[in-house]
């Protein structure tokens, strides 16, 4: 119902359902989770929908943008897409002062099994930090790291001196920054280069390439 437009959530959907306001091939449906075949008729009141065709983008966002549909202080990346993205939604933000890759798509269920925490969907990071690393600060990132709003969970692997890679599949808010200064580390880069099994060296700084889901599931 949702690809058909006749809803703008699942959630919608299932309200329209209990209210009996749904019907499949003409009859009334009030089954919650039925599965329609693909070619069957839905309608809500009577009118039918149209199916469209959903978008997948990958970005590579540059430092200085908010990933945000809202007004903000700083520019958005909504102020340099193309005007016809603006209603995308967002799979896994990036703070200001980040680059990299960052996935949009106008399909709902395929930004929720990229963002949900329960996907399991890891997303990799090179980060550079201003003091220099040891194995002991890597052996404490792999423990985890205790931050007011729970436990940091990843997996980092020292690359030089001060850099360092970071696998994490969970994604609280500036959590690496957070993190990395819990153990007395400054960050100055951070790059998200892998999203699920997404990643795109090529692509570059500020560019954007249609992608399929099956790229990032």
């Amino acid at each position: 119902m949702v690809k058909l437009g006749l809803a703008e959530s699942r959630r919608k959907a299932d309200e329209l359902i209990s209210q009996n306001r749904v019907s499949i091939d003409g009859e009334i449906c009030s089954e919650l989770g039925f599965m329609a075949n693909s070619d069957s008729e839905i309608t809500v009141d009577g009118k039918a929908g149209k199916r469209r065709e959903e978008i997948y983008i990958a970005y590579n966002k540059p430092k200085g943008l908010v990933c945000s549909h809202a007004k903000q202080k700083y520019p958005t990346i909504f102020d340099k897409l193309p005007k016809s993205f603006l209603s995308l939604k967002i799979a896994g933000r990036l703070d200001k002062d980040s680059q990299g890759l960052v996935i949009l798509s106008s399909d709902g269920d395929f930004i929720n099994q990229i963002s949900h925490p329960s996907s399991n969907k890891d997303k990799v990071y090179k980060v550079v930090t201003k003091q220099q690393l040891t194995t002991a600060d890597v052996d404490q990132l792999n423990q985890g790291i205790k931050l007011e709003d729970g436990i940091s969970k990843m997996q980092a692997k020292l690359t030089g001196a001060n850099s360092l890679k970071i696998v994490m599949s969970e994604g609280k808010n500036r959590q690496i920054r957070r993190t990395l200064e819990a153990i007395g580390k400054d960050v100055i880069t951070l790059e998200r280069t892998k999203v699920g099994k997404y990643s795109n060296p090529g692509l570059e700084i500020s560019k954007h390439v249609f992608i399929k889901p099956e790229d990032v599931l």
